[in-house]
């Protein structure tokens, strides 16, 4: 279709006039001007409201050309590149996505952390493709929050509203109130069942099948410390020889590593290890003649630090299916070191301050395997 409009004064190549066009379902215009040609964008879907818009456009062009105002740089009749990015922040996923980034910059979010709320992100475009964050009331929190439920388990519905208000809290006066809270509160998880630790004739198995096994007994080392220290599997991957002191009686732990990413502990202490004569005795038969204080302890088979999802998916799952056990995480291997030290009478704020946990926690986890003496005096 053309637009009948033509320059007072024009030339075979100025022919003065705009052509709307559908390109792959989107709209341009097409002219010629001073015997260039040019194509503009619309920045619309081709359809019968957007080819007015686009035939309104080609007549502004026009009339420029006509009365000799046409913008050579076609600057003026471009969109305007600001308007995507000030829609995406006017809805809610926006407001989300610049919480995100600004809580990246200020907690240092490693990439663990960020799955939860990169995930969250995901659902609030889906819901909210185009919702202003003002116009989101109760209803629609409860709405969404029920379309999570049905997406995820509750445990983790509750763990996304919790991001989701913070977001709001956040925003502060950019939104006219917070209607996640009554939400959040009516998200009750079902109670989770706690891990059960490893028995010491499963542990003893594990080790031996790892000290045997032709395909994983390079990780036999790295397992049995993880039992013997009860450390966090990140904190035995960054492990290196500088950290070990030179009886090897005790470790300094002060780094983790997290998909690669080095980083501080989970708690952002650090702490000294005394480990126990077997451990002792594996790292003093492990440590290489010369080896540098940098290297790691516990390298991956090619060099480098130990993938979680690889050792998790290959050596620990196809261990434990072989030895037909149970199949717990890879982290309950500090949790059996931890449990089975209580139970055996230790201190439990040792315990606490060799494993890097919170006392408070610990009591609250570990009470039923807290070895029960009389605490009373007989006279």
């Amino acid at each position: 279709m053309l637009v009948a409009v033509h320059p007072a004064q024009s030339s075979e190549s100025d022919k003065g006039f705009v052509k709307v066009e559908n390109d792959d379902g989107r709209l341009r215009l097409r002219f010629t001007f001073e015997g260039k040609r040019h194509t503009l964008a619309v920045g619309l879907p081709d359809s019968k409201i957007n080819r007015l818009v686009a035939h309104q456009k080609a007549t502004q062009i026009e009339l420029d050309i006509a009365s000799g105002n046409f913008d050579t740089t076609l600057k003026k009749y471009k969109p305007p590149k600001a308007s995507k990015k000030k829609a995406e922040q006017a809805t809610a996923w926006g407001l989300f996505q610049k919480f995100m980034a600004a809580q990246t910059k200020a907690k240092d979010l490693q990439v663990g952390s960020l799955c939860r709320y990169t995930a969250t992100l995901r659902h609030l475009e889906v819901f909210f493709p185009n919702q202003s964050p003002d116009k989101v009331d109760a209803n629609l929190a409860e709405a969404f929050s029920q379309y999570l439920r049905g997406e995820v388990a509750d445990r983790t519905v509750k763990d996304y509203l919790i991001l989701v208000q913070a977001c709001w809290n956040w925003a502060g006066d950019t939104t006219a109130e917070n209607p996640w809270s009554r939400v959040l509160s009516q998200v009750k998880p079902s109670p989770k069942q706690k891990v059960r630790p490893f028995t010491v004739t499963e542990v003893q198995a594990i080790l031996k099948s790892f000290e045997c096994d032709r395909y994983y007994r390079h990780y036999a080392d790295f397992v049995a410390f993880l039992f013997g220290t009860g450390c966090r599997f990140g904190e035995a991957v960054g492990l290196k020889w500088k950290h070990i002191a030179d009886d090897y009686s005790t470790i300094w732990i002060g780094e983790s590593v997290s998909r690669g990413v080095c980083k501080t502990t989970k708690t952002g202490k650090d702490r000294t290890v005394t480990l126990t004569a077997k451990v002792m005795a594996m790292l003093g038969a492990r440590k290489p003649e010369g080896v540098s204080p940098n290297a790691l302890v516990f390298p991956a088979p090619k060099g480098g630090y130990i993938n979680d999802h690889t050792f998790r998916r290959r050596a620990w799952s196809k261990t434990l299916d072989k030895l037909q056990i149970q199949y717990r995480k890879p982290y309950a291997t500090r949790h059996t070191a931890i449990s089975h030290a209580l139970a055996n009478g230790a201190n439990p704020l040792a315990v606490a301050e060799q494993t890097g946990h919170d006392p408070q926690i610990l009591f609250k986890h570990y009470a039923s395997v807290i070895q029960k003496t009389t605490v009373m005096v007989e006279f």
